[in-house]
């Protein structure tokens, strides 16, 4: 059995400025997200961990990077956990997004769309779910945490629960926080989802804001 425990980033930049970040690099923690960061050391005191693995994006990295040292551990990179290919939709103001007629399709259709000059949501999901089936069959008895983005999480969780991919934005991923699935050649299996690593004071965002693309604004 391989416990994968897939860790959202921390509160990024571009979640402080309700920016739809995609695969866009150079955007790092916010003043918020660098607390988080911090805090995952404490709270996984205790939780065993074999392996991390991380999108190659610097919030990604930045999030992990202080658990790992304490850990004394290396950080592995991969491109198959980097957030969606958002298009020309990359880097745009989320409010501004929900205004396109294409938002609707998005939230009641997402398997069908292709962003423009970006990534589907078929896609995505092919490349998550290849991956972690290669993982589980590497690393049969290892746990290992994953540090990526909030749509490739809400992925692999549809995945692994065997939700329509048009239901897939049902879940909910915010910032720092940790979803756990186990894999084996027998079965997948959702163990818990969205639960918080480390709480910080902010303003409480809207449950809207919350389920967006990526994440959205929420923390």
């Amino acid at each position: 059995m391989t416990i994968f425990l897939l860790l959202r980033h921390a509160h990024s930049s571009a979640n402080e400025k309700g920016l739809l970040a995609g695969q866009l690099t150079g955007i790092g923690l916010s003043k918020i997200g660098i607390e988080q960061s911090d805090g995952l050391v404490k709270n996984f005191a205790d939780s065993r961990i074999d392996r991390i693995i991380s999108s190659p994006l610097q919030r990604c990295l930045e999030t992990v990077t202080p658990l790992a040292h304490q850990r004394k551990k290396k950080i592995h990179t991969n491109a198959a956990f980097i957030e969606m290919d958002y298009g020309t939709w990359s880097g745009k103001k989320l409010t501004d997004l929900a205004r396109k007629r294409e938002w609707k399709q998005i939230q009641k259709t997402p398997a069908s769309f292709i962003f423009p000059e970006g990534e589907g949501f078929h896609e995505a999901q092919r490349r998550v779910e290849r991956e972690l089936k290669k993982l589980s069959r590497k690393y049969p008895r290892q746990t290992i945490l994953i540090v990526t983005h909030g749509d490739i999480i809400k992925l692999a969780l549809a995945t692994t629960s065997g939700t329509p991919l048009n239901n897939f934005q049902r879940y909910v991923v915010d910032t720092c926080s940790l979803s756990e699935i186990h894999w084996n050649a027998r079965g997948r299996w959702v163990m818990r989802s969205n639960s918080r690593m480390v709480t910080i004071k902010s303003k409480k965002k809207s449950l809207r804001h919350r389920k967006s693309l990526g994440g959205g604004s929420g923390v």
